[in-house]
């Protein structure tokens, strides 16, 4: 099977200067998205936190664990419900998929019940997963969509993963505020080192660890699995398509294992 992950960034789909904004601009560009590849390939997609998610776990953190994941749960599937209403309005048949019901943490490291997805796959649905904090033995812990993706792809190896955010890929500044940012068309184990330099004293942190995270996680699992991740902007219809279907699209950034 054909399987692609395909994360909806939290920057793509929400505001993240403003708590609990949606940006139904970016909800109806991803369901023109997956109309055009939802017969090529099957997908799991997974929504980012953005201004939902990271503004409770930033609030409540120092909290009590109950009131920090009671918080985040409702901020997480606020945000999850409104996606996945807007792709079964529109004809794009997907469901949700709750993390913290599949996906246990003990200290020994993370145990995960894939089954449900499974079955989704084989009926032409599509599952909706997201980032979400779940209760452990050792406390709440913050899982990144991404995180969510590489426990997944233990038991189900994507052909690719594909990113969107806001953005055509990892600049070297953020292009929104600094005009001589550059575009990363591509990240191997060549120049990860100094991409993540960069990355750490240019990029914005939030509750998963902002790009600097994200780039670091996803090139730790590329380098490892082989599979190829592609970051590209969700605005960009006909190159978020390519990605999905296989190809680097001009104005994206490619994390590989080959050079």
């Amino acid at each position: 099977m054909n399987v692609v992950f395909v994360k909806v960034g939290g920057s793509f789909i929400t505001y993240k200067d403003k708590p609990v904004k949606v940006n139904l601009r970016a909800l109806s560009s991803l369901v023109k998205i997956i109309r055009e590849v939802k017969e090529d390939v099957s997908l799991i997609l997974g929504n980012g936190g953005g201004s939902f998610a990271h503004y409770a776990v930033l609030k409540y953190r120092n909290k009590h664990p109950s009131n920090l994941l009671a918080k985040c749960h409702q901020a997480t599937r606020s945000l999850n419900r409104i996606l996945v209403d807007y792709l079964v309005e529109s004809e794009v048949w997907a469901t949700s998929i709750q993390p913290s019901s599949i996906i246990y943490v003990s200290r020994s490291g993370f145990e995960a019940y894939i089954k449900p997805i499974e079955v989704l796959l084989e009926n032409k649905i599509i599952p909706v997963v997201y980032g979400e904090c779940v209760l452990s033995e050792i406390g709440v812990v913050v899982l990144s969509t991404e995180k969510i993706f590489e426990l997944l792809a233990e038991y189900i190896k994507p052909s690719r993963i594909v990113l969107l955010t806001d953005v055509s890929g990892i600049f070297t500044c953020n292009p929104k505020i600094c005009s001589t940012a550059e575009l990363i068309n591509r990240i191997t184990p060549e120049n990860i080192n100094s991409v993540l330099e960069i990355l750490k004293n240019t990029s914005t942190i939030d509750a998963t660890g902002g790009v600097y995270s994200k780039v670091l996680s996803m090139s730790t699992f590329s380098f490892k699995t082989g599979v190829d991740v592609i970051i590209t902007s969700g605005f960009d219809i006909e190159s978020a398509i390519l990605a999905i279907r296989g190809h680097v699209p001009k104005r994206a950034t490619i994390i590989s294992s080959t050079t």
